[in-house]
Formats: structure tokens, sequence, C-alpha cells
């Protein structure tokens, strides 16, 4: 089996800078808990600003920046704040290589190790053919390096996330995605000067594969891998595979959760974290029961020998539009108080699923208190002429010291272009 590994010699496109863009979020665009403050950084003429988002320090210089990639140009978007302005520059489009195509999972890791930070990032292909891996460096106004892989191993055209660990201990990550359509699991190695990758299938799933996590889920002192095995009625699967000392995955999975309450299930989104803020890691995992029946479970499992459902945070609620959250949940410290909650954005893009939703544009808190009692905020509620549907992700996005939670939002048609926006939610300063 053949894996691709090419130097790219060419930049997809110049870097172009938008204007500079801040207001706030008024009336006419959401409604906002009182207790929070809404900001929208920057707006661009696609329909979905981004179906991923993450915060980090992509061109090394030591203050955080917020990477988008969404669609139909498949485009990566840097925003950041200097000197009090948010700018908002066009790094790449045309990452499918074909439009309408997607930007779909977009991360900023260190893979190497030299205390630089690199970019990857993998694409949705609206028409036949293979995502594309891509690892790039920037230096906030363009990209300066790029690499890609697009591998004969794998048949899918949508990735979903990365998870990313040095698991052969060389002193480079690798990078592993579960893809969407055929399900394989595909690994990424890179060399340590980052001039090559080389890609295997390393799993194939029974169903799509729709999530991408490593994390020491259940808190033995060692990684596993996390995957949501779905999008097939009655059949999905949340799978925890382990690792080898080698760092090879191990499989069949150590552990398989077939759905809720011996019900089977549609569909799986996962996320790993402290939520109960004991010191250990639980996961979170929302269930959809059937494809065109909008209701979400939540879920909170302890990990061990299996798992052990701890919280229920929501049971067939409507609340969540159509109960897909992958890239749009996040387990952490939004509103800076010391403890973790779990922050849910929600989907309402019915005309590229063909299921009937309400559009609903929400943003929910869910949090556990000490005795164990869950309590559901809502966030934020978007007017549907603003946006439909958003993609989050939490940390200090302005360089304040403080985390925020940034939101890529969505709207319309994913194949035509319109009009999107990244926005900003902030928790008042008593």
């Amino acid at each position: 089996m053949r894996s691709v590994s090419v130097a790219v010699s060419f930049l997809i496109a110049a870097a172009c800078s938008l204007p500079s863009f801040a207001a706030p979020l008024d009336a006419s665009m959401a409604e906002v808990t009182p207790e929070w403050s809404g900001e929208v950084l920057a707006q661009v003429d696609q329909s979905y600003a981004g179906w991923d988002v993450e915060i980090g320090d992509a061109d090394n210089d030591g203050r955080n920046e917020i990477l988008t990639t969404g669609c139909p140009d498949s485009r990566l978007y840097c925003i950041k704040n200097t000197d009090g302005t948010w700018q908002s520059q066009i790094l790449a489009e045309n990452l499918a290589q074909h439009t309408p195509g997607m930007g779909l999972a977009v991360r900023v890791v260190d893979i190497n190790k030299d205390r630089k930070n690199e970019i990857i990032l993998g694409t949705g292909q609206e028409s036949a053919g293979t995502a594309f891996f891509y690892l790039f460096e920037t230096d906030g106004q363009q990209i300066t390096r790029q690499v890609f892989s697009r591998p004969d191993c794998n048949k899918s055209g949508y990735t979903h996330n990365f998870a990313v660990r040095d698991l052969d201990r060389d002193g480079v990550d690798e990078v592993i995605s579960a893809y969407c359509g055929g399900g394989e699991i595909i690994r990424y190695d890179l060399d340590s000067a980052l001039a090559t990758i080389s890609a295997r299938k390393i799993h194939q799933l029974s169903g799509s594969g729709e999530e991408s996590l490593i994390a020491d889920v259940d808190n033995d002192g060692k990684d596993e891998f996390i995957t949501a095995n779905g999008f097939r009625a009655g059949k999905a699967r949340v799978e925890i595979f382990e690792f080898d000392d080698k760092g090879e995955l191990l499989a069949p999975p150590r552990i398989a959760l077939d759905g809720v309450d011996g019900q089977g299930c549609f569909y799986a989104s996962i996320q790993i974290g402290d939520l109960d803020h004991d010191g250990r890691n639980e996961m979170a995992v929302g269930w959809k029961h059937e494809q065109k029946v909008n209701k979400a479970t939540l879920i909170v499992y302890r990990v061990e020998a299996g798992a052990t459902p701890l919280y229920v945070l929501d049971r067939d609620t409507e609340d969540l539009d159509m109960a897909y959250f992958e890239k749009m949940m996040a387990i952490a410290d939004a509103d800076n108080d010391g403890k973790n909650e779990l922050i849910i954005s929600t989907r309402g893009d019915n005309q590229s699923e063909f299921i009937t939703s309400r559009h609903l544009g929400r943003v929910y808190r869910y949090s556990v208190s000490a005795g164990g009692t869950a309590d559901k905020q809502l966030l934020v509620d978007f007017s549907e002429s603003f946006a439909e549907s958003s993609w989050l992700a939490v940390g200090d996005a302005d360089n304040d010291g403080k985390n925020e939670v940034i939101l890529a939002t969505g709207k319309g048609d994913r194949t035509k272009p319109g009009t999107a926006s990244v926005v900003m939610l902030k928790k008042r300063t008593p």
C-alpha cells in the first residue's frame, strides 16, 4: 500500500488581509445571558466561517491567535488582537483543491518539539476524492512552508478531528484521524525536519469515523485512542483502544459503548476532561438515537474496566437542534471560576444533511456541582438571520490571561458563498 508524501513548492493562496473589524454582539444578532458579553471579531464572505476553531500561538510571536477553517472555499483564517485591534488574514484557500470544499480540522502543535508551533489541517471533499492532510508554518501574515499528504490507503473525503501524540517516543508527534465516510483510521508520521509525511491505515471501523481523540480516559497513566464509530442506523459505538509499548494501536477496542440504555443510536460525539473537578478525567458523550429525529442525550461516564454512567446532563432534549457535536464540545474553565464546564454549540444546517432543523444557533454551558447535580445554562441564542450553527474553542484568545469562548458561525447552503462571523463570548468581571 503506497503512502503519499509530497513537499509543496507553491502557496495555495497569497495571503489576504481583511479590514479590521470588531463590534458588540447586539440584540439583532443574538440574545446573550446577562453574566456574559459577546463581540463579533470578524466577518467573512463564506457560508461557514469555520467547521473548526483553534486558539494557539500559530506564528510563534508569544501571543495566541484564532484559526478557523470552513467552506465553501476551504480557507484558513488567522484572527489576532494587535494593540487592541482585531485583524483577520486569509492564510490559504482552496485547500480541498476543489470548490465547493471544506476545511474541517485545524490544530496548532509543535510536531517536532523544536519549540516552534506548526499548523495541521484536514479537508472535506464535497465531491469524490480523498481528504488532504496539510502541515503549515506561518509568520502570521502568510504561509511560509507547507507539505501535504493525500494517501491511497484512505478512501474517505471528510477529516474528523486530529489526535496528536508522540506514540513511538522518537521526538516527533504522530497524528491519527478517523475518517467520515468509509471509516478508515489513518496514522501520519513525519520526519524531524517536517519535510515528508508518510501515511498508513491502522484500523478499519465498521461505520463512519466521527471523532479522533487521544487522552488518558481511564486515568491509568497511559493514553488511549477514543473514536466514535457511527453514522449508521442503530450501530453507533464509542470505541476505546489501547496502544502497545511501541505506540501501535491494539485492536479490537478494549471498551465499546453501543448506545443508551440498551437502545442503539445513529451518532455519538465525545469529549474528555475533568468535568466534576475531582482530579480525574471523565468522558462526555452526546448520543443521537435516530438520524432524522433531533433529540440528544448527554451522559458523562467514568471509564475504568468498563464505562459507567456518572451524570445524565440532558435526556432526549430538542434544545440541541440536530444533535451533532463534533468540534462543538469543550470541557474547560470557560468562566474562569477555577472549575471546568462542558460548553456545547448547536448545528442547524438542514440544507446539507436533509434533516428538518429549527436553526436554533445556541450555546449551552453544563456544569456539575460537588454533590453531583447537573446545571444547564443558555449562554447565547443567535438570531436565525445571523447564525444557524457554530463551532467552538475555549482558551485565552485575546491574551488577557483569562479564557474566552470563540465561535465560528455558519448559515445557509455550505456549498455556496454567504456571510459568517467569528464571535467571542466572555464572562463579565464582577
